[in-house]
């Protein structure tokens, strides 16, 4: 009897010591490595999960001098049950490679790792590059291959300062659920070193956007939004289902934005999920195919989207959608170019028309609608580099399975 009364005595006290330790003690475990967001001007969001946490911190210094500066952050539990690290960092040093480390509750979750960032470039700077690529999220079981397009960007990560990502970011139905095992498992030698700037695909919006409005932080209200980086204007649109979200409200703000800019950059980039003309198995996107004329009439340079899985790059087309005859042919080298060029780069990691698959791809001659648009296509896993110098624009496109070049071009202002 007397083991029994001191057996009922203990269980509570156990209860006791466990339930009053304080929040502070408990170990935080990483859920999600660092990833890196919004690197606009001469600021940076850094963001990880843990499974519990009430105070997160990011400890950082230049890479090759000064002393370590800490910035304490907002914590925030997700609809997956995990806890949002998040932390802005500011006025750093423009084109500087800094050392940082996470914390939250005051435990470096990653003490082992060597982790870093570039810091964007001035505004007055003119050299940088950065990749582009849609559609990545497949799953490997499906026949996805997000581990191989990880693999083939890791060695540039070093020598870009962020990527594009163009929707579709999550198959089949863009669940938060299915970020880690479908996409950061696999970029965690990427996302930790190299900023991305999303937005929404198809695939994306067959759940509730807020799956996809969790998972990233981007300026504006993350449907629609614009930045500048260096000496380019980006533009990132919401094209949601074909149909664009809040379309006339969108595209009343596109109009404002582009005036905004007019003048004051050496290029402009829009970027989306859906394509306008194509030769692809994709229909041409009306709501896309209207927004010619204002490319056209606000010098826009690229228009680069996701959408058919699949590479195709059309010759410069004007603001009627028509190929600009005087470069049918040059394929390659763009001097004192007029109208834009539109590339279609949905081959990130889902591929149609290979093996027993019997849908078409580019370049397709039952599908093509238009004569001479496409000056470039090939059904491969790839990804678009864009390099910028100044007045000259430089894209190349790369095979995902082993880096061969399938694509260049140069457009020269």
């Amino acid at each position: 009897m007397k083991q029994i009364i001191n057996t009922i005595i203990f269980i509570p006290l156990i209860l006791l010591i466990y339930c009053t330790t304080p929040t502070s003690e408990i170990k935080p475990l990483l859920a999600r490595k660092p990833y890196l967001q919004c690197a606009l001007k001469d600021s940076l969001t850094i963001l990880w999960r843990t499974d519990t946490g009430t105070v997160c911190k990011v400890a950082y210094k230049p890479a090759t001098h000064g002393e370590w500066k800490s910035v304490e952050g907002n914590v925030r539990l997700t609809n997956t049950g995990v806890t949002e690290n998040e932390v802005v960092l500011r006025n750093l040093e423009p084109n500087t490679s800094y050392r940082y480390k996470i914390l939250t509750n005051d435990v470096n979750l990653l003490p082992d790792d060597t982790l870093w960032f570039r810091s964007p470039v001035s505004q007055k700077d003119s050299v940088f590059s950065f990749f582009a690529v849609g559609d990545i999220g497949e799953p490997i079981e499906e026949g996805g291959t997000p581990d191989r397009l990880a693999k083939a960007l890791e060695p540039s990560v070093s020598t870009m300062n962020f990527g594009l990502l163009l929707g579709d970011i999550i198959y089949p139905d863009g669940k938060s659920e299915a970020y880690d095992s479908n996409l950061f498992r696999y970029f965690d030698g990427v996302f930790p070193y190299l900023p991305v700037f999303t937005l929404l695909g198809n695939h994306d919006w067959h759940e509730p956007e807020n799956n996809y409005l969790q998972e990233w932080k981007l300026p504006n209200n993350e449907h629609y939004y614009s930045f500048d980086y260096a000496q380019v204007h980006f533009i990132g649109l919401d094209s949601k289902n074909g149909d664009f979200h809040e379309y006339e409200k969108q595209v009343e703000w596109l109009k404002n934005d582009l005036e905004a800019a007019r003048g004051k950059a050496n290029w402009i980039i829009v970027f989306l999920h859906h394509n306008g003309k194509s030769c692809t198995y994709k229909e041409d996107y009306a709501n896309v195919v209207a927004l010619y004329p204002l490319f056209e009439q606000y010098d826009v340079d690229l228009v680069l989207n996701g959408h058919a899985h699949t590479y195709e790059r059309l010759n410069p087309m004007n603001g009627l959608g028509e190929v600009i005859p005087e470069y049918i042919g040059s394929n390659q080298d763009y001097r004192a170019p007029q109208g834009f060029i539109s590339i279609t780069v949905g081959s990130g990691g889902k591929l149609r028309g290979i093996g027993s698959d019997p849908k078409p791809f580019t370049p397709d001659p039952e599908n093509c609608r238009h004569k001479d648009l496409v000056a470039h296509a090939d059904h491969l896993w790839a990804f678009l580099k864009i390099s910028v110098n100044g007045k000259q624009l430089k894209g190349q496109s790369y095979a995902t399975e082993d880096l061969h070049l399938i694509d260049e071009f140069m457009i020269q202002k």
